[in-house]
């Protein structure tokens, strides 16, 4: 029987988020690794601060990366923001808290889309025949999955397994949105993600949740928990049993059990205890089958790279970095093809003139803006 935790915790003071987290590993019998290097996954969406709940708060982060330090582990931090604006994650590792918590630990951090990317022949779905997967990833020696608890627009929950989705570089997962029929098939590509990384932990911050998420037009929720497991499913089916929904309705879980990732919805031994505090603005009905399914939040808000020619000296360089094969010189002009490119971001930091710009659509300006004017 799968083990997941729920410890009593209804602050993020620093030292009873640590106590809170540190009883949850220990309860499912979970064993921190000694001298290795481990990569914490957060959930960091967006440039956001940890008031707004739409992140794994940073104390959290604290707790794992003091945990480790016990462990005497080389530390990494590892993410990349979903949605694009200066500085992309470099920043919200600022913005979340994440920076500070970082130095204290002599932690490194990683914003994804800077990484060189490793193709994966998936073949797991068949929706999609390879994944390219930020390398440090897969070099290090354990993954932890520190992810916060959200209702979701489209996949309804947001928690341990979707968090695994944030491992693609920039705008490689609105692409994923775009490339896919219906939510289920989205679904089949997290769950691929997960089972490239295999997260080794996942740790769940729902101290306070959000109702009505993921983006910050969500309203924070107190649930005063944290939940631990060894299996990313079992835990979000514990927090689908918190914030009122059944797991059958979510659809990344629908698919789990068809992996067999957990083996029922109720093979679940809880060491602690839930109290339910049900979300107002679940998304409910039957799962969608049709392209309707992306909001324009999805289709309307990517940028894509463009080669500022002024600038450019031809050099060669972003065309031998870039993953796909989407960058060339033509007439000795380079250009980047749009049907390649998976929009990753890593060319953006690899020219070695800022040659490459950031076009952006309308929506992601206004967005941008907004996001300015009122400091969200």
């Amino acid at each position: 029987m799968v083990k997941v935790s729920a410890v009593s915790c209804s602050t993020y003071e620093l030292e009873k988020v640590y106590d809170g987290v540190l009883d949850s590993v220990e309860r499912i019998g979970f064993r921190m690794p000694e001298n290795k290097t481990v990569l914490i996954k957060p959930n960091l969406m967006a440039q956001n601060k940890p008031e707004q709940h739409t992140i794994t708060h940073f104390a959290v982060i604290d707790a794992i990366c003091r945990i480790l330090d016990e462990h005497n582990c080389k530390i990494l931090i590892g993410d990349s923001s979903a949605f694009y604006q200066r500085g992309i994650t470099i920043k919200a590792f600022e913005t979340s808290g994440l920076r500070k918590v970082a130095e204290k630990y002599g932690a490194k951090m990683i914003p994804f889309e800077k990484e060189p990317l490793n193709k994966i022949n998936s073949g797991l779905t068949g929706i999609l025949k390879e994944l390219y997967i930020p390398r440090i990833l897969l070099d290090a020696d354990m993954v932890i999955n520190a992810c916060k608890l959200k209702s979701h627009g489209s996949m309804r929950l947001s928690g341990a397994l979707k968090n695994m989705f944030g491992c693609l570089p920039g705008g490689y997962k609105q692409k994923m949105h775009l490339w896919t029929r219906n939510e289920m098939e989205l679904a089949d590509i997290m769950l691929d993600i997960h089972d490239i990384i295999k997260p080794a932990l996942s740790i769940m911050d729902a101290i306070y949740g959000l109702d009505g998420g993921p983006t910050a037009l969500g309203q924070p929720v107190q649930i005063s928990r944290i939940l631990a497991s060894e299996n990313a499913a079992a835990l979000d089916v514990v927090a689908c049993k918190m914030v009122g929904y059944e797991p059958d309705e979510v659809e990344l879980l629908v698919c789990a059990l068809k992996r067999h990732m957990i083996s029922d919805f109720d093979d679940i031994e809880l060491q602690g205890d839930i109290e339910p505090c049900r979300f107002k603005h679940l998304k409910k009905g039957p799962f969608t089958e049709d392209k309707g399914k992306n909001s324009i939040f999805v289709t309307d808000t990517y940028v894509t790279p463009e080669i500022d020619r002024l600038d450019c000296s031809r050099c060669g360089h972003c065309i031998e970095i870039c993953p796909v094969q989407a960058i060339s010189s033509v007439n000795g002009k380079v250009t980047v093809d749009p049907c390649r490119c998976i929009n990753c971001c890593r060319c953006f930091y690899e020219c070695p003139l800022n040659a490459i710009k950031v076009k952006s659509t309308p929506l992601n300006k206004l967005i941008r803006a907004g996001r300015c004017v009122l400091r969200i």
